[in-house]
């Protein structure tokens, strides 16, 4: 499920944020949840394997005109839209809900409301679609080097790039469907091929965050299983996909 919220305010016409803002737009989504929600997703989500995920996907902020970037401030002008993706029904209730439920939803300093809500419940029919990003893939691994953890991404030039996204796919289709035989999945290929112009893009979740993350915006091509394929839809590509990366949406021609 993609829902689309438009946030806007009768009394301001733009909002300041810090540069690093992403915390602010996924806090505003915990917000929107009944309170018991909200802590189990944020606090334990769902285990996978050992690696615990959240099942939704947040993109980027999108503003009705170009931003105005200053020194570690950005100025929306409104109204800004904001997608999630999930493919469980009750949080896509229960976010809804919410942002039509409160008349004062807030972003860091700003108090915003939700003019409108635009839903769209995707189902994949073929084995190969292009997606666009709404926020950046990003993917990766720890290594040590001297002693100390080092995070290396990966590009979609390189092969892990792929290899690490099906993976992650096939970690969260194991958790969606806990009691279907995925031997078969397995044994499908997963290609995900970069389209044009594919653009590497860096940004810190929050101001004061330890290291900034990196990630890949643009069109990608992805060809498996129908069934991974949905799973990319509604649960993003690759990790961090609640903290605002690897939300993607199907590229209609």
């Amino acid at each position: 499920m993609q829902i689309i919220f438009s946030l806007t305010s009768s009394e301001i016409s733009s909002m300041r944020l810090p540069s690093a803002n992403l915390h602010l737009f996924q806090s505003m989504l915990y917000s929107l949840l009944p309170s018991e929600i909200a802590a189990k997703i944020h606090d334990e989500g769902f285990d996978s394997d050992g690696k615990k995920m959240k099942l939704f996907a947040m993109s980027w902020p999108a503003a009705s005109a170009r931003p105005q970037f200053g020194e570690n401030t950005i100025i929306f002008p409104l109204p800004i839209k904001l997608t999630v993706t999930t493919p469980i029904n009750e949080l896509a209730k229960f976010l809804t809900a919410g942002a039509m439920n409160q008349d004062d939803i807030r972003i860091g300093n700003n108090h915003l409301i939700c003019s409108s809500i635009d839903k769209h419940d995707y189902k994949i029919d073929s084995n190969t679609i292009t997606v666009k990003t709404l926020s950046p893939i990003t993917c990766y691994t720890s290594i040590e080097r001297n002693g100390r953890n080092y995070t290396k991404y990966f590009s979609p030039d390189d092969d892990e790039f792929q290899k690490s996204i099906h993976l992650n796919l096939l970690r969260k289709y194991k958790l969606l469907n806990p009691d279907k035989n995925i031997s078969e999945i397995l044994s499908e290929k997963f290609i995900i091929t970069p389209l044009g112009n594919v653009k590497e893009r860096i940004s810190m979740f929050e101001k004061g965050g330890l290291f900034p993350v990196k990630g890949w915006w643009g069109k990608f091509r992805l060809e498996g299983n129908r069934e991974i394929l949905q799973t990319a839809i509604n649960c993003g590509l690759g990790s961090k996909n609640s903290a605002g990366w690897g939300c993607i949406t199907l590229e209609r021609r």
